[in-house]
């Protein structure tokens, strides 16, 4: 986590033209099949087990991580849905053009709009990097709020050789400037271990661990029932209708 106010990521831009936008998610999709969706399976398969599921992505994007998730976790006889939640209408509609298994919802992490324990797991993946503290434990507490068994969180660990590798390999990669940008933006805004650990209380952690490569996965148990007034979410609804960000 880094002092001050963060840097802008160009993604989160309103202003970054579509055509722009759909690169960079392809580019970004592109360089974190390598590495970017082991940690978060590491930590969540184990403990989805076997039989129905429904998940929670928060901060989705396209929808590539929940969508693995779906496939492998059917591999190993859980049938997994993936609810998507992101607050940007464009991400979310490219990801139903390529397909990616998930049912959508344009929405703010902040003011997660599902009645308590709606989901099984909710979840996020690089996503905690994009938030200073205060955010952050409002984003934890919504997700715990809406989670039965827990919230899981895979992100970026802060490392010097993982700011140097990510700003060396990008230089390499074929990838546009929107990607290059965020990717150098989000290593310098990783959080250390000891600042995770620092933002959650004793009594709701259950994993903090470090992940291949320059990641790590928070595991919180659920949280208490909060505000939530929307109806709980089924396996068949299609929630797709925008919300305000």
């Amino acid at each position: 986590m880094v002092d001050g106010p963060l840097r802008a990521e160009l993604m989160d831009s309103p202003e970054l033209p579509a055509h722009e936008a759909e690169r960079a998610l392809e580019d970004i999709g592109r360089t974190h099949r390598v590495a970017g969706h082991g940690a978060l399976l590491r930590a969540l398969l184990p403990r989805l087990g076997t039989g129905r599921r429904l998940v929670l992505d928060v901060g989705t994007g396209r929808g590539e991580v929940s969508s693995r998730l779906v496939e492998v976790a059917h591999r190993r006889g859980a049938a997994v849905r993936a609810v998507g939640l992101d607050r940007q209408l464009r991400h979310l509609l490219v990801g139903r053009r390529h397909g990616f298994d998930q049912m959508r919802v344009v929405a703010d992490a902040r003011a997660l709009p599902f009645a308590d324990g709606s989901v099984d797991w909710a979840f996020s993946t690089l996503f905690f990097h994009h938030f200073a503290a205060a955010a952050n434990r409002l984003i934890l507490d919504e997700m715990r709020r809406v989670a039965r068994a827990g919230a899981v969180v895979a992100d970026l660990r802060r490392s010097r050789l993982g700011v140097w590798l990510t700003r060396s390999v990008l230089r390499l990669l074929p990838v546009g400037e929107v990607a290059r940008h965020d990717g150098r933006v989000s290593a310098e805004q990783a959080w250390g271990l000891d600042e995770v650990r620092g933002l959650v209380d004793a009594d709701e952690l259950v994993e903090l661990e470090r992940r291949w490569p320059f990641r790590f996965s928070l595991v919180l148990e659920p949280g208490p029932p909060g505000r939530g007034q929307t109806p709980p979410l089924h396996g068949g609804d299609r929630p797709e209708d925008p919300r305000p960000g």
